[in-house]
């Protein structure tokens, strides 16, 4: 008998009674659905890959970020919508934060724009007080808060040269794959947004996979430079013109959006860049004459609706400010402000707020401030704007620093680029978007990760792989 229960005694250890537990648990799920037993495994076993591999985690979150559109969703929860990009964010915080458990990774890090980001969000949350909204305030503070638990993860995560790499060739493909999708899906008729947004009715827009021209545009438009400067690294030549076409064929999807801002915040990051160095430069001037060439195949060779975006910008590109949707909004925006004597109308409630100024905005389609400026100043007042240059300032001194300590080595050309695509950005956001749009942020993010890095081997004395300037050779 008591051998008996010596017996039971080794057979009811915790690992083994967790293991009985979860062979129930498969077996009631097989009796509700075959499939999901299957699903929970796969999951299971992605989860113990991303536990080994970290910075795995991270790019499937950039790439969901990227890939993820509002016609993705399946559910709105208090006007925030939940489709691709939050599962997979969910799964992947779940992830590393197991990860960092077990490992005792100290996932919080000081980052350069951490004070001045906490305090954009604390004005947000105190502009809850006077809002004319309460929900639409709560929603603001919580896609900050999403910012947050995202830029933390990236930033704990990307902790080497190569992590950084990688993040960056996950974005780069995940861009390619979403203009495959959207050219090829338009082209075969297998996909058609154009009813979807009025900017796109009249064909001639791409939308992407379903997303707003100018939004699927800016989705994209971050790593063409990036993805430029990646080539002039590589050693291998195959790989050096990889990248180029991939570039190339980045850059032709953002055009098909008929963005006239997207286009131009292009040519403002590509002349910042060519500023830099003279290789930076010449392959500028290579690009652009590539541009012009797509330009003109694509004006006289008929080439539908993608000839039709690129025509809207040539054909088209002095009146971006014209108009009278955004003037109405700006002319709006100065109301509230002066209104409230410069102390903005609180989070949230822009749209409440048009009923007072312009009754027509407030039933049309166009009922957002056009500009991350505007939105600021006319929700946060001259402490929004002040908060807004303060973040603007911090972010380039921190990329001139960045810039500073990859000077000579293989991270120089992607310290360069990846502000210039940000200072791009930043002249579009005067008349596009607002100040927590994806995915700035998590470009924003891996950056930050580069100059953690960077920090990192300065501090430990040791040094990046060299690259020569001048010749493109690693």
């Amino acid at each position: 008998m008591s051998a008996l229960r010596a017996s039971l005694r080794s057979l009811l250890t915790p690992f083994n009674l967790v293991v009985a537990a979860a062979q129930i648990v498969l077996l009631g799920l097989f009796l509700v659905d075959w499939k999901l037993p299957v699903v929970v495994m796969a999951a299971i076993l992605i989860t113990i890959v991303l536990l080994d591999r970290p910075v795995v985690a991270v790019a499937m979150m950039l790439a969901a970020r990227l890939i993820s559109t509002g016609s993705m969703s399946f559910l709105n929860v208090g006007g925030i919508t939940i489709g691709l990009f939050e599962p997979v964010l969910l799964y992947a915080l779940v992830a590393l934060g197991l990860r960092a458990v077990f490992t005792r990774h100290k996932l919080w890090r000081w980052w350069p724009w951490q004070l001045v980001f906490g305090a954009i969000l604390l004005w947000r949350v105190a502009g809850l007080t006077w809002s004319l909204t309460i929900t639409e305030g709560l929603k603001d503070c919580i896609t900050l808060c999403v910012v947050i638990a995202t830029s933390t993860v990236i930033m704990a995560f990307l902790e080497t040269w190569e992590d950084v790499k990688l993040a960056i060739y996950f974005w780069i493909g995940a861009c390619v794959l979403i203009g495959i999708l959207a050219i090829f899906g338009d082209l075969l008729g297998l996909t058609d947004y154009s009813s979807t947004w009025k900017a796109a009715s009249r064909g001639g827009r791409e939308t992407g996979l379903g997303q707003q021209p100018n939004w699927f545009a800016m989705n994209l438009m971050f790593v063409i430079i990036p993805a430029a400067a990646m080539a002039l690294i590589q050693k291998e030549l195959l790989l050096r013109w990889a990248f180029l076409v991939a570039t190339l064929f980045i850059y032709f999807t953002t055009m098909t959006s008929g963005s006239r801002g997207g286009a131009y915040s292009v040519v403002i990051g590509a002349g910042i860049v060519a500023l830099g160095q003279p290789l930076f430069r010449k392959w500028a001037i290579r690009f652009g004459a590539l541009g012009f060439v797509m330009f003109l195949i694509a004006w006289f060779g008929n080439l539908g609706d993608i000839g039709k975006g690129l025509n809207r910008i040539v054909l088209s590109s002095s009146s971006i400010l014209e108009g009278d949707v955004r003037g109405m909004n700006w002319a709006a925006c100065i109301q509230m402000f002066v209104h409230t004597d410069g102390l903005g109308i609180g989070t949230g409630g822009y749209v409440a707020a048009l009923k007072t100024y312009s009754w027509w905005l407030y039933n049309s389609v166009y009922r957002y401030p056009h500009g991350i400026f505007w939105s600021e100043m006319s929700h946060g007042g001259i402490i929004g704007v002040i908060l807004l240059f303060t973040l603007v300032g911090v972010i380039g001194k921190m990329s001139m620093d960045t810039i500073r300590m990859a000077r000579g080595t293989e991270a120089e050309p992607l310290a360069w680029a990846m502000p210039a695509s940000m200072a791009g950005y930043f002249a579009w956001s005067f008349v596009e978007f607002e100040l927590d749009e994806k995915p700035f942020w998590e470009w924003l993010a891996v950056y930050t990760a580069l100059h953690l890095v960077l920090r990192k081997v300065h501090a430990e004395g040791k040094k990046l792989p060299e690259w020569k300037l001048g010749s493109g050779e690693a």
